[in-house]
């Protein structure tokens, strides 16, 4: 009996010590899973994710029920970019946490400039043999980003309410996952102008204000026949290319622009809008909705010389182009919209001609 009261009582001191093992070494070099519980397995059930800094840049990326992004429930949201984010937030991983020397000052720099990050998933309330019900949005994650490690292989990230920053990485990234967080709107907008099949268009018109007389609408009418129209004279167009019409035509299904320009210091967008457009395509829909953009000259940063050895005046590679309503001036290359900024002539089947009126 004796002996099993003193059996009883080492079990009790050995379990003892191992407690305050656990908790001094808790204390100075693990922590909980919570604490380090950065990664969101299962992205398709997020619906928002809230992005803010200490700069008042506030972004809002929400799913909606058909699956599209917006950002700041007002403009579409560029999907690969969304695509790489959601990888990000599914794969990241906590590398290791920040030595204990180091916490205080990380923390007080995650303080000073972090961004703020809040992601909100479609969960259920009741999980029972393998079923879900009573759905409703909850906010899974909030965590706080910094900058880059200085070995710029990873990431400081602290999470609301633990004590123990980490240096969180991505597997197979050779840098830092610190700018995929950003809080500019402009890196998650969609960067589309155009995006519309032959089959969805109703009319295109293009006006040329430097030469008026090349200036001209295309009208689909409802058994797909094809009808060119000059502006100057309002008749119909004939002995025109009809293949080159057509090509014309497909080619708004995928106008993207290079980017935004809306907050760049050197230039003066004032003077951009006001002086004359280039050209000003104007696309309306089956449905009635209308895209307008104007395009403006680019001067010419290089030196590049034409085929009697004159300077070009304005840039061959890039142009300007006023989008939304004017809302955005942006950078475009004439690679992507050269298809669609033909003049009247040059759907002529005989360019030499005149083209006839009927």
């Amino acid at each position: 009996m004796k002996n099993k009261r003193i059996l009883i009582l080492v079990i009790i001191i050995l379990l003892a010590v191992v407690a305050i093992w656990l908790a001094y070494d808790r204390s100075n070099s693990t922590f909980s899973k919570n604490e380090g519980d950065f990664a969101v397995e299962d992205t398709a059930r997020i619906t928002r994710i809230l992005l803010a800094d200490k700069r008042n840049n506030i972004v809002v990326l929400e799913r909606k029920e058909d699956g599209k992004w917006v950002v700041n429930e007002e403009y579409p949201a560029s999907k690969p970019i969304l695509d790489m984010f959601l990888q990000t937030l599914k794969n990241i991983r906590v590398k290791e946490p920040v030595p204990l020397s180091q916490q205080k000052h990380i923390i007080s720099l995650l303080a000073a400039n972090a961004v703020k990050v809040e992601i909100y998933q479609y969960l259920p309330r009741i999980r029972l043999f393998g079923k879900e019900a009573w759905f409703r949005e909850k906010r899974t994650r909030v965590y706080y980003v910094g900058d880059a490690t200085p070995d710029l292989r990873g990431s400081y990230m602290l999470k609301e309410g633990a004590d123990i920053p980490f240096i969180v990485d991505l597997p197979g990234l050779r840098g830092f996952v610190s700018p995929r967080y950003s809080t500019r709107l402009e890196d998650w907008r969609d960067h589309t102008i155009f995006h519309h099949r032959l089959a969805n268009i109703h009319e295109v018109t293009v006006e040329i204000p430097e030469m008026p007389d090349q200036s001209y609408k295309v009208i689909r009418h409802d058994d797909n026949r094809l009808e060119v129209i000059s502006l100057v004279t309002q008749q119909t167009v004939s002995g025109y290319d009809t293949l080159k019409v057509l090509a014309f035509m497909n080619s708004f299904n995928n106008i993207k622009f290079e980017s935004f320009l809306n907050k760049v210091e050197d230039l003066n967008i004032d003077s951009v809008r006001s002086s004359q457009p280039f050209f000003v395509i104007t696309l309306k829909d089956n449905s009635g909705e209308t895209i307008k953009v104007r395009t403006f000259h680019k001067k010419a940063e290089r030196e590049v010389r034409d085929e009697n050895g004159e300077l070009f005046p304005w840039d061959v590679d890039r142009l300007y182009v006023e989008i939304n309503d004017g809302k955005d001036i942006v950078l475009a290359q004439f690679f992507t919209f050269d298809k669609i900024l033909r003049p009247l002539g040059y759907f002529y089947i005989k360019p030499s001609e005149a083209y006839k009126l009927q």
